[in-house]
Order: structure tokens, then C-alpha cells, then sequence
């Protein structure tokens, strides 16, 4: 054994890390389109005036889908200069295995929403179905923060996406730490999904966050991204299995 890989009798098996990226020149192609700037100037026209926290994710137990609207019911408690202000918009994509997960979402959504809405404003909005991907990138160009929360999950591409969209605002990312990207975006802000005034604290780090480290931050992240595209990891592999 070797740290580069294994050896067994007259056969050798090769250990590599790679982490796997996103296609970063066509995800730039696709964010120019039209349809995704129709999409960005309909959020913007319908959220003026608000922070948007923005995430996409099965409704699977792992995702902590559950665990990040305690955690923003927590925020709305602990910094109630924040009512009214901000709007967490979240997407499910739903799976019939689990529909006493979805019961239990349903419950605290409902309860947020009854406790801090108002005739103009509602606190999450909760969609039980994908959308367009048109509609997600605008909806990732548009948001304030990304809040992805996994309790378990491996090389987490919404991450690279979200920071692809934000080339011109810089918005902060948190990011759970049971993240495979964990390791890797070390400039995000990074939370214990278990920890719900962690991650309250968190959100309002996100938006109260100056134009400055916002910057900072996002210039890491995107070194981060545009090293480790999909076109790299293919690279590696193949030079890796030509050895």
C-alpha cells in the first residue's frame, strides 16, 4: 500500500482525488440567455425591497430541508429586525418515499408563515416541484445568500452554480459542513445544519455582510470553481488512467 494506491500480487489499483465540477463555459452561455434575464428582472420586479435566501434540494431526509426552515424560523425569531424583509424561496423536488418528511415540512412552513406574514408579505415560499433551469439560474442571480444545508451529501454542484451566478454581486454562500464541497470553499460561511442559532446567525452574517468581504470571499470561491470544472476532472481522470 501506498498513499498513490494499492498493490496486490501483479495488479496495482490507483487511489485519486478529484472532485468533480461543473461545466463552467456552458453555465456562463446559459446564464446570458434570454430567458434567464427575462426570469431576473421578474423576481427582482416581484422581491424589490427584499432579501432573497434561495435553495434547491430533494426532499429526502439527508438534504436537511427540514432542519434549515427551523433554522430560518429560528432567524426570524432571534433578529426580528429582519421581519418582513426577507423571503426564503425553497424547492422541493418531491419524491413519493417520503411523504411523512413532506408532512412534517408542511407543518413548519405553515407555522412560519402564519406566525410572521402579513397581507403583503410572506416569509418562505415553498414550491413542491422543480422549475425550468431557466428559473433557477435567474433565481440564483437574483438571491442574497444560498443556504445549503445537507446533513449528509457529497460534491454539493448547486454550490458551484450559485457562485457561477453571482459574477456581478457576490453574494455569500452557507454551506453545511457535511458537504463533500465542504473542504474545498473554505471562504463560505460554513454551518452545523443541527445547530439551528448557528445557522440563524449565519443568514444574518449573509445579509448584513459589507460589499467588501462579499468580494473577497467570492474571489476564492470562483478560483475554486474554475480550477475544479468538469473539463479538469476529466482531464485528470484520463491522465491519471494513461499512467
Amino acid at each position: 500500500t501506498t498513499p498513490a494506491g494499492i498493490r496486490c500480487k501483479d495488479h496495482y489499483c490507483s487511489v485519486g482525488i478529484h472532485p468533480i465540477g461543473i461545466d463552467m463555459h456552458a453555465l456562463s452561455k446559459k446564464i446570458s440567455d434570454p430567458q434567464v434575464t427575462q426570469w431576473v428582472t421578474k423576481l427582482k420586479e416581484k422581491y424589490v425591497d427584499k432579501k432573497l435566501i434561495v435553495a434547491r434540494d430533494k426532499l429526502d431526509y439527508i438534504k436537511g430541508v427540514r432542519q434549515k426552515l427551523l433554522a430560518f424560523e429560528q432567524f426570524l425569531i432571534r433578529h426580528p429586525e429582519w421581519r418582513g424583509k426577507v423571503v426564503l424561496i425553497q424547492i422541493a423536488l418531491s419524491t413519493s418515499e417520503h411523504n411523512e418528511l413532506r408532512a412534517h415540512i408542511s407543518d413548519v412552513v405553515s407555522r412560519v408563515n402564519s406566525k410572521f406574514s402579513n397581507l403583503s408579505y410572506q416569509p418562505i415560499v415553498f414550491l413542491h416541484q422543480d422549475i425550468t433551469f431557466s428559473q433557477y439560474l435567474a433565481l440564483l442571480t437574483c438571491a442574497d445568500t444560498c443556504l445549503l444545508t445537507p446533513l449528509r451529501d457529497g460534491m454539493n454542484l448547486t454550490s458551484h452554480e450559485y457562485i457561477a451566478c453571482q459574477k456581478e454581486t457576490h453574494n455569500p454562500l452557507i454551506l453545511s459542513e457535511f458537504t463533500g464541497t465542504y473542504g474545498s470553499f473554505g471562504a463560505s460561511i460554513r454551518v452545523n445544519p443541527w445547530d439551528y442559532p448557528q445557522v440563524s446567525d449565519a443568514i444574518h452574517e449573509a445579509l448584513s455582510m459589507s460589499a467588501e468581504e462579499k468580494s473577497i470571499r467570492w474571489n476564492e470561491l470562483y478560483k475554486v470553481i474554475e480550477t475544479n470544472s468538469a473539463q479538469h476532472f476529466a482531464t485528470n481522470i484520463i491522465t491519471r488512467l494513461d499512467k
